[in-house]
């Protein structure tokens, strides 16, 4: 009986048969060199900026600026689904610092922190960043999260409000929402599939339609020069980066229906800012729905601004921030 698998010759002219191992030991070194070039060319191109913070034996990478002994509350930023703590530090991390002390996070799993199986949830990210700051002995911080970064500050509320100054809300995740997610995020939940969609895949197709993905973010405003680069976008790339953002974003419907009846239990300065012209977190699901849950909270529309308000509406963001410490200095 004939083989089934192809043959070939060696040196000598000796036909050899290829083997269904062989396959297989051809395949994994293919995919281990795709997923390996794109994790080491995204580090060599977006290295870590920060340290490691131990929180429940994993390391959470955390950047600090500006002065601990600055009068006003220190900030803490956290970003949204896509992104790291780049993202933070070049929109509103550079100004913040200059008169106040910001730790900016790379949340559970990605950029360059570590991931405890559960660290999809959203109470368990709170906890961790929380666990950062007080690693560094922060109190009363102000707490400003971005798109599902909003999702996590709204639970860091709903745990520690009375260890906050206040909550700045950028674009937030906060309701349930009609529809499904990207067919990336589904099928990287599928064992197998998810594997070799990770490792093989997204190196190269998300890299690809990177550029696309920023520019319909943004929308309309124009994305910052050299985005991609400046942001360290590549590191989404990676197989265990990839991995942790699909699970976020795939868990991320169950963990808010969790939280969204609880909020009007929130009794500190809220402040919710969103673009009317963002069509990735509609403002009429979620920040407008959740302005009318917690007493005294207040709600700023820019018209004609994207998803990404925090590169463009920077410096009302920071007038708000402002307002909310010394609202909170004047109520002690």
């Amino acid at each position: 009986m004939k083989s089934l698998w192809p043959a070939a010759a060696n040196n000598n002219g000796q036909i050899m048969h290829v083997t269904p191992l062989f396959v297989f030991v051809v395949l994994l070194l293919a995919v281990a060199g795709v997923s390996g070039c794109a994790t080491w060319n995204a580090e060599h191109k977006a290295p870590m900026v920060g340290e490691w913070i131990d929180v429940e034996g994993e390391r959470i990478h955390a950047f600090t600026a500006g002065p601990r002994d600055a009068d006003k509350p220190p900030v803490v930023l956290i970003h949204g689904a896509s992104a790291n703590l780049l993202d933070m530090k070049m929109s509103l991390g550079g100004p913040l610092s200059r008169d106040r002390f910001v730790v900016m996070v790379d949340r559970p799993g990605r950029g360059y922190s570590g991931r405890p199986k559960d660290g999809y949830a959203l109470d368990v990210q709170a906890r961790f960043i929380h666990g950062v700051v007080k690693s560094y002995g922060l109190k009363n911080p102000l707490i400003v999260g971005q798109s599902l970064g909003g999702a996590v500050a709204l639970n860091y509320a709903l745990q520690y409000q009375e260890e906050m100054t206040g909550l700045v809300l950028l674009a937030p995740v906060s309701h349930q929402w009609p529809g499904g997610i990207a067919w990336y995020n589904s099928a990287s939940q599928i064992p197998v599939v998810g594997f070799a969609l990770r490792r093989l895949i997204i190196p190269i197709y998300g890299q690809l339609a990177a550029e696309d993905g920023i520019e319909e973010t943004f929308l309309p405003d124009a994305a910052p020069e050299n985005y991609y680069q400046r942001s360290g976008l590549a590191l989404l790339f990676r197989p265990g980066d990839f991995k942790s953002n699909a699970a976020d974003i795939a868990h991320l419907k169950r963990e808010i229906i969790r939280q969204q009846d609880r909020y009007g239990a929130l009794q500190l300065p809220v402040a919710i800012m969103t673009g009317t012209s963002d069509t990735t977190v509609s403002p009429e699901i979620h920040s407008k729905t959740l302005v009318t849950q917690i007493d005294g909270a207040t709600l700023t529309l820019f018209a004609d601004t994207g998803h990404a308000l925090h590169h463009s509406q920077t410096e009302k963001i920071i007038e708000t921030i402002d307002q909310l410490s010394v609202a909170d200095t004047t109520a002690h």
